[in-house]
């Protein structure tokens, strides 16, 4: 799974709902579609927390300068 984007999974993991959303899979079937599903959310999250870990905002300072820092979402809630 490690090769996978996370685009690719996010879409892996639509997959797996829509299968089990239908109701036509067996009980095996739906426990092995679940597991799966489960280990994409998990990788889609890590890969979510590695992009913000990443990403840097620009802040201007007082005397003008630009500096980066850390972006944290929890400035940017409303």
């Amino acid at each position: 799974m490690q090769e996978m984007t996370y685009e690719q999974a996010f879409a892996k993991l639509e997959e797996y709902t829509e299968q089990l959303e239908s109701g036509e899979l067996t009980l095996d079937e739906s426990l092995a579609a679940f597991e799966k599903a489960v280990a994409l959310i998990r990788y889609c999250g890590e890969k979510l927390d590695g992009a913000k870990k990443q990403m840097l905002v620009l802040v201007e300072g007082l005397n003008g300068e630009l500096t980066e820092k850390p972006f944290n979402p929890e400035d940017y809630r409303g």
